[in-house]
């Protein structure tokens, strides 16, 4: 009987003179919660992406119940029970939760598909998973939380042995996370085995039973999570010793001018008389359940919908009827949540998407500056230590964490003073975290810039901030500061 239900043996990807995996090696047995950590391109997702037939490895070997096998596409690995919930929602917005769940796994009888089995099957998966979501509703209905459970229901209907996790928790809160891990622990007694990617270490040491580490694309170790360390897997991971991001809140913040009020803000159905100011240099924290109203809030105040109540004060004057592109003018930026939905031009370049509300800057008499361009954007990348191979290649090319980093920039380049941030460090590894943290807290130090830094992770909104706003279900609960709270004070408020 084979050792691993499932293993890699010396799997190598390479584009052209890029090897993005070098040579490694993995397994994992029945019962297994497999945890693979690393930094953004470490090669974990590539890996991944390997075993869920979505890429070929350029060589090495696939083996399943100790049979070498091969997958060109996703369903040869759907049909060796290997199933992966991706960290981006891949879902069909206009189709139902139970529609999606089910997608390519119908019951079918005879000629037709059993919608009445299908659907049974659809409840099921999605119960298993979280009871509150309604199976009827249309996708782009849910939060993003809710999207991504969905989309983890949808993994476990094709009756996979072996999934998949890729950063599930980003988006979720401890309640749901609690929901998802007692899943995760069923499906593993089950005889069901999980790899699990995630840049929340504390989650790794609570629920894996291995993991495994990778640098640059190349094997590093194996770690047992009932003795190793955060600081241990940090260390790991980057290779050298990673000091922390959170500086000591900032003092007398109180008394420092008011860049933005937010006064009695309400939309109907999303959130109801929202208060709260911030002050210049300040980072405001924003902390809540899944549909507390975080995210409404901010797109509201940036002008993306429209309040039925309230008022906005921008630097001390009335900021009525606003447009994005208004708040842009006034120097107010809302980095979204979904990056590649709402954050990047794929399209295109790491420098033009860095430098794209700046274009105005470098204009000439016959001809843009490109030349002064360049050297900023690439004065950013350093900053920000950007991992690229040129900024001329697709911002597509680099992880999404270093996709994060582009938006970030783009937007201390265009002199922002007001930067309201949605999850701005979503799947963004440890040491990269720690460094956006610092560079933003050396931001509002030196330059007096403001952020609205929106989080679902306690401890990062704990780290970062100088008072914290707390909301439930659209309305403010209390506004803590960061020296007087802890993640339990925060919780009980987010859920009073």
């Amino acid at each position: 009987m084979a050792k691993y239900i499932f293993e890699a043996r010396d799997i190598c990807k390479s584009y052209g003179v890029v090897h993005a995996l070098k040579g490694v090696s993995i397994g994992i047995g029945e019962g297994e919660v497999h945890a693979i950590i690393g930094e953004n391109g470490a090669g974990k997702s590539t890996l991944m992406s390997i075993f869920c037939g979505k890429l070929r490895p350029t060589s090495g070997t696939l083996h399943r119940n100790g049979e070498q096998v091969s997958f060109g596409r996703p369903l040869d690995a759907q049909k060796a029970g290997i199933s992966i919930a991706p960290q981006e929602i891949n879902l069909v917005p206009d189709l139902t939760v139970a529609e999606n769940i089910m997608l390519g796994a119908h019951e079918t009888s005879a000629i037709a598909i059993n919608w009445k089995k299908t659907w049974e099957q659809a409840i099921q998966h999605l119960l298993e998973i979280d009871e509150s979501i309604d199976a009827r509703s249309k996708v782009f209905r849910l939060s993003k939380a809710q999207q991504q459970l969905v989309q983890i229901a949808r993994a476990a209907a094709t009756s996979a042995r072996i999934l998949i996790l890729d950063e599930p928790t980003a988006t979720l809160t401890s309640r749901e996370t609690d929901k998802l891990f007692d899943y995760i622990r069923r499906f593993r007694a089950g005889g069901g085995a999980v790899f699990y990617i995630s840049h929340r270490l504390d989650e790794i040491l609570e629920l894996s039973d291995t993991i495994t580490v990778l640098r640059d694309g190349a094997y590093v170790g194996e770690l047992d999570p009932k003795a190793t360390t955060k600081e241990e897997m940090v260390r790991q991971m980057a290779g050298r010793v990673v000091g922390r991001g959170n500086p000591a809140p900032h003092v007398g913040i109180e008394k420092r001018d008011v860049v933005l009020k937010v006064d009695g803000l309400t939309r109907l159905g999303e959130f109801e008389n929202v208060s709260f100011e911030v002050h210049r240099g300040e980072i405001l924290g924003v902390s809540g359940l899944v549909g507390a109203g975080r995210t409404e809030v901010a797109k509201c105040i940036f002008g993306l919908t429209q309040a039925d109540a309230g008022t906005v004060e921008l630097f001390g004057e009335p900021f009525a009827n606003r447009s994005p592109l208004d708040c842009i003018a006034k120097g107010l930026v809302y980095l979204p949540e979904e990056r590649k939905q709402e954050g990047i031009f794929p399209l295109l370049s790491i420098t033009e998407n860095m430098s794209m509300p700046s274009l105005d800057r470098f204009g000439g008499v016959l001809h843009m500056r490109t030349s002064d361009m360049l050297r900023e954007v690439d004065g950013f990348i350093q900053r920000l230590r950007i991992k690229l191979s040129s900024p001329s290649d697709p911002i597509t090319s680099l992880s999404g964490g270093n996709q994060q980093k582009v938006i970030i920039g783009r937007w201390l380049m265009r002199n922002a003073r007001v930067l309201i941030m949605d999850e701005p460090t979503r799947g963004i590894d440890v040491a990269a975290k720690f460094e956006i943290q610092a560079e933003l807290r050396r931001f509002t130090d030196k330059e007096g810039l403001s952020i609205v830094f929106i989080s679902s992770e306690l401890e990062e909104v704990l780290d970062v901030s100088d008072r914290i706003v707390v909301m439930h279900e659209g309305k403010v609960k209390g506004i803590p500061t960061a020296a007087s709270a802890t993640q339990e004070s925060l919780l009980q408020l987010a859920m009073s």
